[in-house]
């Protein structure tokens, strides 16, 4: 069998040595080193330090997506594994989940210090990949750490699920620091390591099968660098390389196999629409200000991406030695942009602020971790030193609006668990958990409801002491409308014909409410769920008060369906939006749930 030495590299150009022959060389590596490594150190204890003071210990959102199986409701099975999570298939995420949550009891701070660890592992890779590339540190490769461990991230440092989110940016990172470590074509070894980080692409999410096509033709450019060597033993060299890319491609075609867009996003905007979502989703690497700098946020890193690729172009032709790495950023950096107009591609349909969401910080940063390498491998003269410590020197500015947005996400997301940790403790019945944490624990009342019920009699943690709902007594509303508006109503059918569209009851009496348990048939033009919304007056009151409304934007669609809204309080009247789109939405029951005992009036 060949080794990787028998295959001429190669030639590139000399690099830095990191001996130095003076004392104040020596010295300053030694203190440049002692600063980047400070930087690291201090970016890892803050977040450790901050999941651990602000970490809620009770799953939140699609957390709960893992607890029928935790709660042995539904089997572990590959089927569910790979099965869609949204136009996500997670099986990673789901595995990590599911065995942490079993070693402790449903608690997912564990998996948010195990973000934090990769995040934090991820940059000191870089750092020693810069240090291998230069020959020696440099002040400007503390933007790393910045960069990746910052608080502007806290959406997916509170929210164990996020993990999904972190695993392919970390192998993606880990592939980029591969490309800029290799001096010429890598040995099999280390490529068969990148093989691995591609191959777990697509058991993250969507966003990991984004890297895969750029990555493959990464593999192929050395596999064909092989072959022009012109070497004894290429084409098996070759073979081996092209090999390793293959298991990502079979899964990218198996992930795609029996894939269903999912129906409750709505459809691609237009040209203009996708550039504008894609440019969002590339602001976010700056962290919490990417959203309240934009659009200059976004100009700013389309600026810096497109300098990327002429310095890469340029250095292509002025230093050919080198063409083996500046193809590898080159691939790398189409995967971020591969990534960054898939996803703007998939949520252009959306609001026109849909691209800046805190949570694609994350997935987007490694756009300026490429940006920091080819600038600092191949910029040209001043450009060399300057895009790095600008950088750097951007990360530092930044740090204080993202670590403050963190801080106050960070409370908040704090204080509701401690309540909600009260409230349980207290036994409170659980339709009023779920009325008075819908959303922060899951934007669906009925999907809570039934994942706290799975938790309580799978007698996990501490959810074994939750108090289960009364004794309900129902009492039928009369399906007499007092007032429509932007919908036509016949005989329980309400024909929308207008946005926003609503159907109003009034009751004969105040009545102290749980829920209100409707009945209906929902069709829409295309199929897709529809987006409810109700709300309800208490006596004396003018308007429909936001904390007195609840929506569910995913209703599920067709024939004899039954949904409860969790109401708590005292109810005159009951508005109604069936969807906010064109259907027909027949009202078969409404049904007051009240509690004959008198402690279930007071919320």
């Amino acid at each position: 069998m060949l080794i990787a030495s028998s295959i001429p590299k190669r030639t590139t150009l000399p690099e830095p040595s990191i001996t130095t022959s003076t004392t104040g060389s020596s010295r300053c590596e030694l203190g440049t080193g002692l600063f980047v490594w400070t930087i690291w150190a201090a970016m890892l204890a803050v977040g450790l330090l901050y999941v651990i003071r602000f970490g809620p210990d009770v799953p939140r959102w699609d957390d709960y997506a893992v607890i029928p199986q935790l709660t042995g409701a539904q089997p572990v099975t590959l089927a569910w594994l790979w099965s869609q999570h949204s136009e996500h298939r997670i099986p990673l995420a789901r595995l990590i989940l599911l065995g942490t949550f079993r070693l402790t009891e449903a608690d997912p701070r564990p998996v948010m210090l195990l973000i934090v660890g990769l995040l934090a592992a991820l940059a000191a890779v870089l750092v020693q990949a810069a240090h291998r590339c230069r020959g020696g540190y440099h002040h400007a490769d503390a933007f790393l750490p910045i960069a990746l461990l910052n608080l502007g991230q806290h959406e997916n440092l509170l929210w164990s699920i996020q993990i999904t989110y972190v695993l392919p940016v970390v192998v993606l990172g880990m592939v980029l620091a591969l490309v800029v470590r290799s001096r010429g074509i890598p040995g099999l070894g280390s490529l068969a390591v990148a093989s691995a980080c591609v191959s777990l692409m697509p058991l993250c999410n969507a966003g990991g099968l984004a890297f895969i096509p750029a990555l493959t033709i990464w593999f192929w450019s050395l596999a064909a660098g092989v072959l022009f060597t012109k070497a004894r033993g290429g084409r098996l060299r070759a073979l081996q390389i092209v090999a390793l890319s293959l298991p990502a491609l079979v899964l990218m075609v198996l992930y795609l196999r029996g894939y269903s867009a999912p129906r409750h996003h709505a459809a691609p905007g237009g040209a203009w629409a996708v550039l504008r979502t894609t440019v969002q989703f590339l602001a976010m690497s700056l962290g919490e200000p990417g959203a309240s700098l934009w659009p200059g946020s976004g100009l700013a890193v389309i600026t810096l991406l497109l300098g990327s690729v002429g310095v890469l172009t340029r250095a292509w032709f002025c230093e050919p030695g080198e063409r083996t790495r500046i193809e590898g950023l080159a691939c790398v950096l189409a995967a971020v942009v591969s990534l960054a107009l898939g996803s703007g591609w998939g949520r252009s349909g959306e609001d026109v602020l849909a691209g800046l969401q805190p949570r694609y910080t994350t997935l987007a940063i490694p756009a300026l971790l490429v940006v920091f390498f080819v600038f600092a491998g191949y910029g040209h003269r001043v450009t060399r030193n300057f895009i790095p410590m600008a950088l750097f020197t951007g990360a530092c500015v930044l740090l204080w609006p993202n670590t403050e947005a963190g801080w106050a996400a960070g409370v908040n997301v704090h204080a509701q668990a401690e309540a909600f940790d009260r409230d349980l403790a207290a036994g409170t019945p659980l339709f009023r958990l779920v009325r008075r944490y819908t959303p922060f624990l899951h934007p669906s009342q009925e999907s809570l409801h039934e994942a706290l019920m799975l938790l309580q009699r799978g007698r996990i943690g501490k959810f074994q002491s939750l108090q289960e709902d009364p004794a309900f007594q129902g009492q039928a509303v009369k399906l007499l409308p007092a007032d429509v508006r932007l919908a036509r109503w016949n005989d329980g059918r309400v024909e929308v014909t207008g946005i926003d569209p609503w159907v109003r009851f009034d009751l004969p009496a105040p009545v102290f409410v749980c829920g209100i348990r409707i009945r209906y048939s929902h069709a829409g033009t295309d199929g897709s769920p529809a987006r409810f919304r109700m709300a309800w007056r208490r006596p004396g009151q003018r308007d429909f008060p936001a904390e007195q409304q609840y929506g569910n934007w995913s209703l599920p669609t067709g024939p004899d369906r039954t949904t409860t809204v969790w109401v708590d309080d005292q109810v005159a009247q009951i508005r109604i939006q069936p969807d906010n789109r064109p259907c027909e939405f027949t009202i078969a029951e409404l049904t007051l749930l009240v509690s004959p005992q008198p402690d279930m009036k007071r919320p």
